[in-house]
C-alpha cells in the first residue's frame, strides 16, 4: 500500500509540480513567474469588469494575447538558436535529468525488486487496534449511544407498524413504511410511545457500555512506560531547539557550529540530492552535479543544515571507512567558512588532502589560511615550539617564560599516565629539569647579548631552539675538565663541562643578579643531585626525548616561526609600555597603575577634550567610539596589554588616560597589494603616530619600539599534515596544541569580555592518534567559557581509554556535550552507546492456544523493557547515518525549556556526503604545487643561528673572570671572539 501511495504522489509530481518548477527555471524565480500569472488574471478580471464584453470580444483579446505570447517565444526561441546546439543539448539533458530522470529514478527506487533495503529497527510489533486511555471508552459509549438510539426510533417505528397487525389478526395491512431507514432519525418516538422506547433504549444502553468496557479492557494500552520513557527526539523538535542554514554557498548570521541533521528541500538540487542519498555512486553524483552546473543551480541550497552553534565541546566516533571525512569534516569546514562570524580554526589534517581540497575556498571566504606539515617541510610553516617562551622573555615577563619552556618540557618528556611513580617519573622529571634549565641559560645569553652598548648581537634570539638545546647538552654533557674546588693533590676530581657551564653561571650571578639567570641555575640543581656516573643516564634520557630535534628538517622547521599562536583567538591586540625612566632596572612608578583607553574614529580631525579616570567622559559630539574608556590595569613591567574586539575603520584615534595625564596616537592602516582570491586590499599592519601637546606635566616615556600593535581582520585556518607513516612527529602535533590553547586561554582571561576576540574550533581527525595533550580533559572543561571549543573524531572509545588512562576518559567524555556515533564494529563502544540512549517500555504479546478452543485463543502482554537501539544495530548504520546522545540542551530558540533527548539520524535527516553536493567548494584537483607556501625555514642554513656549545662555555668564563675585575663588562656574543 505505501509504494501505491508513493507511484500516486510521484505522478501527480510529474503532471502538476515538474511543468511548474521548468516554468519556475526558464524564467529564473518563483515569485516572477506567480507575479506574470497573477498580473495576467488580474488584467483580465479587470477587463471584464469595465467593459463587459462578449463572447466574442474575448475570443478578439485572447487572439490579441496569444500573438505577444508568441512573440516573445520567437524572441526567447531566437536566443536559443544564438547560444547553439551543443548548448541546447546540453541545457535540454540537464533539465531532462534534474526533472524527468530523477522521478524515474525515485519511481524506479520504489519497487521492491530495486531497493533491496530491509526493515530495520523495529523491535515491537504494534497492534491493529489499540486503546490509550479512557477517552477511548467514553467515545466508544457515546458512539455506541448514537447508535442505540438511532435503532430505538427504527425498533419503535417496526413495533407500531406489527402490533397493529397482531391485534386485527391478520385483517389490517403491514405498513412497510415502518421499514424505511429514515426511521432511524425519527427521535420523536420517545414522545410519542415512550413505553415502548425507553425500555428499549436502556437495554441498549446497558449493552453498549457494557460492551465499550469489555472492548476497552480487551484492547487498552496497559503500557505506561514503567520500564523506561525514553525516546528520539522527533524532527519537529529539532526545527523548534535548533538554528537552519543553507547547505551550501550562502552565507548565514552569527557563529558556525556542529551540524546535527540535514533536511532537503523540495527543489530540483533537493530531489537530486535525495536521489544521490539513496543510490551512492559516484558516477550518478557526477552526472546530476554536472547538470545542476549546466543549468546554474550549482550555487542553489538543496536543503537544510540544523546547526548546534552553542559553544561546545563535541566527540564523534566511526571506524575507518565509515564516512567521518565526507560526511561530517568537509561540511564543518564549510559550514564555519559560510558563518558571518567566522571561528579560526585549527584542523588535524592526516594525509594533506583537506588542506589542498579546501585551500581556495577558505581563501576566497576571507580566512588567513596556514599549513604546518611533516609530510614535506619544505612546503610549510615554520614553528618554534619557544617562540612564546623568547616573546615573553623579551618582554621581561620572567614566570611566563618560564611556563612556556616548562610546556615545551612537559610535552616532550611526560608520558606516563596519572602522577606517575617510580624510576619512569624520575627520569621524566630531571629531564624536564635539565632542559628547562639549558633553555633558561640560552635564553639569558640572548637577552645579555641583545642588549650589549657595543656590538650588540642583533640575531641573538634567533638562537633559542630546540636543536640548540639538543647540542648544548651534547656537546658540553660528554666533555669533561678539572673540578679545582674538589680536587686535592693526591685526587683529582673531573665534572662535566656542562656542570662547570652552571657552575660559572652561578658565580656571575652573584656579581650581577638575573632572574633568567637564577632560573636556569634552579632548574639545573634540580636535575644535580646525581653522582657524576648517574649523571651519564640523565643526560641519556633527555637526549632521547631530543633526537627527533636533531634531524635537518625538523631542525629547521623549528628554528623559525611564522605565526603568532596568539593571534588565532586573538587577531587584534595592542601593548604599550609607560616607563617612568630610561634606566631598565629602575623602578617603574607606572607599573600596576590603571588607565582608561579608548578608540574612536573622527570626520574632520581630533576634538580636544577633557577626561579623568574613573567615571570621567570624553567630551566629542563628533567622535564614534569603538572602545570607551576601557579600564585597563597595566602589569608590573609597566605594559598596556589590550584586547581589541572591534574591526578598526582605516583611519581611528588611540587615546589612553593614565595617571592625570592623556595620551593620543592617530592610527591608519596600511595596505599593500590585492589578494588574488578575494579582490580586496591586502592589510599588513597599522601605522600609528603619537599626537604631543604640550604640557608642564610630568609624562610617562614612551618608546615607538615598545608600541606593538597586532591586527588582522581575517580568521585563521591551520592545518597540521600529520603523515600516519611517520608517528615520531606526533609530539610536535600535541605540542602546538596545547600551546595554542593555553595561550588564547589566558589572553582571553584577561580581556573584558573573558573570551577570544574569534571563535577557536579545534576539529581533529583521528584525535586518538596524537599523543596525550596535557590536562586535556581540563582543557574540554575550562575551555568553553572562553569562546574555545573542540570536534574529535576517534574510532572507538578504546582509543581514548590507552591514551589518557579510564578516569580521564570518562571526563573527555563527560566534557562533550555531543557524543555523535557514525559506526563502531567495537563491541565496548557500542554497548557504551547503546546504554547511554536509553531504554522505553515495549508491549510483548503471548498467544496460548487450547486444541479444543481454537477460535478463542488467549493472549498474554507484557511490557519489558528495550533499549532504544542495541549494541549490534548500532554497529550495522549505514552510510549518512548517526546517534546523538546529547548532554547539554537547555532551551530552544525561543527559551523554552527542551529535554534533551537523543537524535537518531536517518531517514528524512540523513548527512549527504561532500562529493555530493559540495564538489565545487572542495577542489580535489588542487596539488601543493598550485599552493604559494611561505617558508621561513626552507634555506636556512643551521649554522647561521647555531651556538657552538664550547664557545659559549669559554665566554661563559672568560665573562665570569672579566666580572671579577670590573662590574661593568659584557658577556660576549657568538660571533665576538675572546681576548
Amino acid at each position: 500500500m505505501a509504494t501505491i501511495w508513493a507511484i500516486l504522489i510521484m505522478l501527480c509530481k510529474l503532471i502538476f509540480f515538474i511543468p511548474l518548477k521548468i516554468v519556475e527555471l526558464l524564467l529564473f524565480s518563483k515569485w516572477t513567474c506567480l507575479g506574470i500569472i497573477a498580473y495576467l488574471v488580474a488584467r483580465l478580471i479587470y477587463f471584464c469588469y469595465q467593459t463587459k464584453p462578449s463572447l466574442k470580444t474575448l475570443f478578439n483579446l485572447a487572439k490579441v494575447e496569444i500573438l505577444k505570447l508568441g512573440r516573445l517565444l520567437k524572441a526567447v526561441w531566437k536566443h536559443i538558436l544564438e547560444i547553439g546546439w551543443k548548448g541546447n543539448l546540453s541545457v535540454g539533458i540537464a533539465l531532462l535529468s534534474l526533472t524527468v530522470g530523477n522521478l524515474f529514478f525515485q519511481l524506479i527506487y520504489k519497487l521492491p525488486f530495486v531497493n533491496l533495503a530491509r526493515k530495520r529497527f523495529q523491535k515491537e510489533s504494534q497492534p491493529f487496534l489499540r486503546f490509550r486511555t479512557w477517552r477511548s471508552w467514553l467515545a466508544m459509549g457515546l458512539v455506541g449511544s448514537l447508535g442505540a438510539l438511532m435503532l430505538t426510533s427504527w425498533l419503535v417505528c417496526l413495533l407500531r407498524g406489527v402490533i397493529p397487525l397482531i391485534y386485527n389478526l391478520g385483517k389490517a395491512s403491514f405498513d412497510i413504511r415502518s421499514l424505511l431507514l429514515s426511521n432511524l432519525f425519527k427521535f420523536g418516538m420517545f414522545n410519542q410511545a415512550p413505553i415502548l422506547a425507553w425500555p428499549i433504549f436502556l437495554t441498549l444502553e446497558v449493552v453498549v457500555w457494557k460492551s465499550a468496557w469489555i472492548n476497552w479492557e480487551q484492547y487498552r494500552d496497559y503500557n505506561h512506560n514503567e520500564s523506561g520513557d525514553d525516546r528520539f527526539a522527533k524532527l519537529s523538535e529539532l526545527k523548534r531547539q535548533y538554528k537552519r542554514i543553507p547547505d551550501k554557498a550562502k552565507t548565514y548570521p552569527g557563529h558556525s557550529g556542529v551540524p546535527v541533521i540535514h533536511v532537503n528541500k523540495n527543489n530540483l538540487p533537493g530531489w537530486a540530492l535525495n536521489s544521490q542519498m539513496k543510490f551512492r555512486a559516484r558516477w550518478f553524483s557526477k552526472w546530476f552535479l554536472w547538470s545542476e552546473y549546466i543549468l546554474g543551480l550549482n550555487k542553489v541550497p538543496a536543503g537544510y543544515y540544523y546547526l548546534e552553534d552553542d559553544t561546545i565541546n563535541a566527540l564523534i566516533t566511526g571506524m575507518t571507512r565509515s564516512g567521518k571525512g565526507e560526511g561530517l569534516v568537509n561540511p564543518a569546514i564549510d559550514i564555519a567558512s559560510r558563518a558571518e562570524e567566522k571561528s579560526s580554526l585549527i584542523l588535524g589534517d592526516a594525509k594533506g588532502e583537506l588542506y589542498q581540497a579546501s585551500y581556495k575556498i577558505l581563501r576566497k571566504r576571507g580566512y588567513n589560511v596556514q599549513v604546518l606539515s611533516y609530510m614535506d617541510m619544505d612546503w610549510s610553516m615554520s614553528y618554534n615550539p619557544l617562540a612564546l617562551a623568547i616573546d615573553t622573555a623579551k618582554h621581561g615577563y620572567y614566570e611566563k617564560t618560564q611556563a612556556y619552556v616548562n610546556s615545551v618540557a612537559e610535552a616532550i618528556y611526560r608520558k606516563s599516565l596519572g602522577k606517575g611513580a617510580g624510576n619512569e617519573k624520575y627520569w621524566e622529571d630531571t629531564s624536564i629539569a635539565l632542559f628547562n634549565a639549558i633553555t633558561m641559560a640560552l635564553i639569558d645569553r640572548a637577552n645579555e647579548t641583545s642588549q650589549k652598548a657595543t656590538n650588540p648581537e642583533i640575531d641573538a634570539w634567533d638562537t633559542i631552539t630546540i636543536r640548540n638545546v639538543a647540542k648544548f647538552l651534547n656537546d658540553l654533557g660528554s666533555d669533561s675538565v678539572i673540578d679545582l674546588e674538589k680536587s686535592t693533590r693526591n685526587r683529582i676530581v673531573m665534572k662535566s663541562k656542562l656542570t662547570d657551564y652552571f657552575d660559572e653561571l652561578r658565580q656571575v650571578n652573584v656579581i650581577r643578579f638575573s632572574k633568567f639567570r637564577e632560573m636556569a641555575d634552579i632548574n639545573f640543581r634540580a636535575s644535580d643531585f646525581a653522582s657524576e656516573e648517574t649523571k651519564g643516564n640523565v643526560y641519556s634520557s633527555m637526549m632521547s626525548g631530543l633526537n627527533l630535534f636533531l634531524q635537518d628538517n625538523i631542525a629547521r622547521l623549528t628554528s623559525k616561526n611564522s605565526l603568532d599562536l596568539r593571534s588565532i583567538g586573538n587577531p587584534r591586540r595592542l601593548s604599550i609600555r609607560f616607563k617612568s625612566s630610561s634606566i631598565n632596572n629602575q623602578a617603574n612608578r607606572y607599573a600596576h597603575k590603571p588607565a582608561l583607553i579608548s578608540f574612536y574614529s573622527e570626520a574632520n580631525g581630533p576634538k580636544q577634550g577633557k577626561g579623568r579616570l574613573g567615571g570621567g567622559r570624553l567630551r566629542s559630539a563628533r567622535k564614534k567610539y569603538f572602545v570607551k574608556e576601557s579600564k585597563v590595569l597595566l602589569d608590573g613591567r609597566g605594559y598596556l596589554n589590550f584586547n581589541l574586539h572591534p574591526q578598526l575603520p582605516k583611519r581611528f584615534y588611540l587615546e589612553i588616560e593614565l595617571d592625570g595625564q592623556t595620551y593620543k596616537w592617530v592610527g591608519n592602516k596600511i595596505y599593500q597589494g590585492t589578494d588574488e582570491y578575494t579582490g580586496e586590499a591586502i592589510l599588513t599592519g597599522i601605522n600609528l603616530r603619537e599626537i604631543t601637546e604640550p604640557t608642564s606635566k610630568p609624562r610617562a616615556l614612551v618608546d615607538p619600539a615598545e608600541i606593538e600593535f597586532v591586527y588582522s581582520e581575517k580568521p585563521i585556518a591551520l592545518f597540521m599534515v600529520t603523515p600516519p607513516d611517520k608517528p615520531e612527529y606526533y609530539d610536535l602535533v600535541s605540542l602546538m596544541i596545547d600551546q595554542i590553547f593555553n595561550a588564547n586561554y589566558e589572553l582571553a582571561l584577561a580581556s573584558d569580555s573573558r573570551k577570544t576576540t574569534v571563535r577557536v574550533q579545534f576539529i581533529l581527525d583521528e584525535f586518538a592518534n596524537i599523543p596525550k595533550i596535557p590536562n586535556m580533559a581540563t582543557k574540554l572543561s575550562i575551555g568553553l567559557g572562553q569562546n574555545i571549543c573542540f570536534m574529535m573524531f576517534v574510532q572507538n572509545l578504546e582509543q581514548i581509554e590507552d591514551k589518557y588512562g579510564k578516569e580521564n576518559t570518562a571526563s573527555i567524555i563527560g566534557n562533550c556535550s555531543l557524543n555523535i556515533l557514525i559506526k563502531s564494529t567495537s563491541a565496548k563502544t557500542a554497548e557504551a552507546y547503546s546504554k547511554a540512549l536509553g531504554v522505553k517500555t515495549i508491549t510483548k504479546r503471548e498467544k496460548g492456544t487450547n486444541i479444543l478452543n481454537e477460535a478463542n485463543p488467549h493472549i498474554n502482554t507484557r511490557n519489558p523493557e528495550q533499549r532504544l537501539l542495541t549494541a549490534n544495530q548500532l554497529s550495522k548504520l549505514e552510510s549518512g547515518e548517526a546517534v546523538i546522545i546529547r548532554g547539554v540542551k537547555a532551551q530552544d530558540k525561543a527559551g523554552r525549556k527542551v529535554t534533551p533527548d537523543p537524535i537518531f539520524v536517518h531517514g528524512k535527516t540523513e548527512l549527504p556526503y561532500r562529493y555530493m553536493f559540495l564538489a565545487d567548494e572542495f577542489d580535489q584537483s588542487t596539488t601543493v604545487g598550485d599552493i604559494p607556501i611561505e617558508s621561513k625555514h626552507r634555506d636556512l642554513d643551521l649554522n647561521d643561528v647555531a651556538v657552538k656549545a664550547d664557545n659559549a662555555w669559554e665566554k661563559m668564563r672568560d665573562w665570569h673572570n672579566r666580572l671579577e675585575k670590573a662590574n661593568d663588562c659584557e658577556l660576549a656574543g657568538r660571533h665576538d671572539k675572546v681576548a
